[in-house]
């Protein structure tokens, strides 16, 4: 599968006249809970070939994407990505921070590692993923009677909250991996044994029963508000827009 994924990645910079500078497979595959039933999420960053695009009046195409199946690719122009990273994006992070990469621009890959590392502000991706869980737990009373929808709301909810214990209890940016944040993470054992089945009923592609959910939704809530709490407490990050510049400028001379 991968070499078809690179395939059509091949593919796309020739019909696009571009170069990509990094591209790698997200969502549950690089999460540890794909099933058979899983999309291939892949994302990736690209240059213009034509240089004098970029000083044209009309600004060239930011965005390409492309559906077919059970492949959905996104890619972001150079320029874009760049200002996410400014950002601190986590869609950005996760890119990066993804095991299964396709593309790699070597020179490109190890400075925007470098700089994720070394700059990207924790205290804006807790605030990302605490929304993420406080508005998956909002949808989790939407969903009774949807039991497969349901199971991806809380696996959304669990990943959110192990990311957020991560970043909290390590000072550091966390793996993508759901089955690495849980050993990683220092938590109760009987909230860890919950996580485990979600995420295996996830693989399976099987449901949860009502009282697994009302018992997830009274654990998670009750560590809310202290979660929320640690959040300002973490490191703001650095400015990066020289370095960003400087990287832009190499790849464009």
């Amino acid at each position: 599968m991968k070499e078809n994924l690179i395939s059509r990645l091949r593919y796309l910079e020739k019909h696009e006249d571009i170069t990509i500078l990094m591209a790698a497979v997200t969502g549950s595959h690089s999460f540890g809970l794909s099933s058979v039933q899983s999309d291939y999420d892949v994302r990736f960053i690209y240059v213009h070939n034509d240089k004098r695009s970029y000083l044209s009046l009309s600004q060239p195409v930011e965005v390409i994407q492309v559906k077919e199946g059970l492949f959905d690719m996104e890619g972001w122009d150079l320029f874009k990505s760049s200002r996410l990273t400014l950002k601190s994006n986590p869609a950005l992070f996760e890119l990066f921070q993804s095991p299964i990469r396709l593309i790699t621009h070597p020179d490109y890959f190890r400075k925007m590692t470098g700089l994720i590392a070394d700059c990207y502000s924790k205290k804006a991706l807790g605030h990302h993923y605490y929304r993420m869980m406080s508005d998956n737990l909002q949808q989790v009373t939407k969903t009774r009677g949807s039991e497969r929808k349901e199971l991806k709301i809380w696996v959304q909810v669990y990943r959110s909250y192990l990311t957020l214990e991560y970043i909290i209890q390590r000072g550091s940016l966390p793996p993508l991996s759901v089955w690495e944040l849980l050993d990683s993470v220092s938590t109760d054992q009987g909230m860890k044994n919950r996580m485990t089945r979600i995420f295996k009923a996830k693989q399976m592609e099987e449901c949860i029963s009502n009282d697994e959910g009302e018992n997830n939704l009274s654990l998670i809530e009750g560590k809310s508000l202290s979660i929320k709490n640690e959040i300002t407490r973490l490191h703001q990050g650095k400015n990066m827009e020289m370095e960003l510049n400087e990287l832009i400028w190499a790849i464009l001379e």
